[in-house]
């Protein structure tokens, strides 16, 4: 029996005091999904954008996400991204654990299915990893902390659907190429 995948454009943004991003103890401060189509990558439905300011704390933004992620089918939650692995997927497990105990460790991410799409970049990237985004038109999200102290709310979010857009602009593309790929 064939298990249909529900694919979901994923993505959070953090904030740090420090200069260098810890997946350990940085905070998220919103959470940004959106249903695509596993046959063409468009989206189904609008971007969903969960946010730390809008609903109080960071345990309430995780506890309206947490249903979608741990309460379903292992295949009706599947995030599409970059660097899921590296980062995103890491800091929200620890995130999870810190707000609700739950005890994920990162077996549970070992066997949830992801679609990374960082090692593509990569080789795109003539095998680099510096500056491997560009790929994507991604601009720098190093504004985000300061927008977050600041309380530019509005423009982290802007960030986030820019963002989103052209990430999911790229993977059309990509799932486009990659499915006339004859090997």
């Amino acid at each position: 029996m064939a298990v249909a995948l529900v694919e979901y454009y994923f993505d959070l943004e953090t904030y740090s005091p420090r200069e260098k991003p810890d997946p350990a103890t940085d905070k998220i401060i919103t959470i940004q999904f959106q249903e695509l189509s596993t046959i063409d990558g468009r989206p189904r439905g609008d971007l969903k954008i969960l946010t730390e300011w809008s609903l109080g704390s960071e345990k309430a933004l995780l506890n309206a996400f947490k249903p979608l992620f741990l309460g379903r089918g292992d295949f009706d939650f599947v995030p599409i991204g970059v660097n899921l692995y590296g980062y995103d997927l890491i800091c929200l497990l620890h995130r999870l654990n810190r707000h609700f105990r739950l005890g994920l460790d990162i077996d549970f991410l070992r066997t949830k299915p992801v679609i990374d799409i960082k090692p593509i970049l990569v080789i795109k990237n003539r095998g680099e990893f510096r500056n491997y985004q560009r790929h994507l038109g991604k601009r720098s999200g190093s504004m985000v902390a300061k927008w977050y102290l600041d309380e530019k709310y509005g423009r982290i979010e802007n960030y986030v659907r820019d963002e989103a857009h052209n990430f999911i602009k790229k993977y059309q593309i990509l799932k486009d190429r990659i499915g006339r790929l004859k090997l």
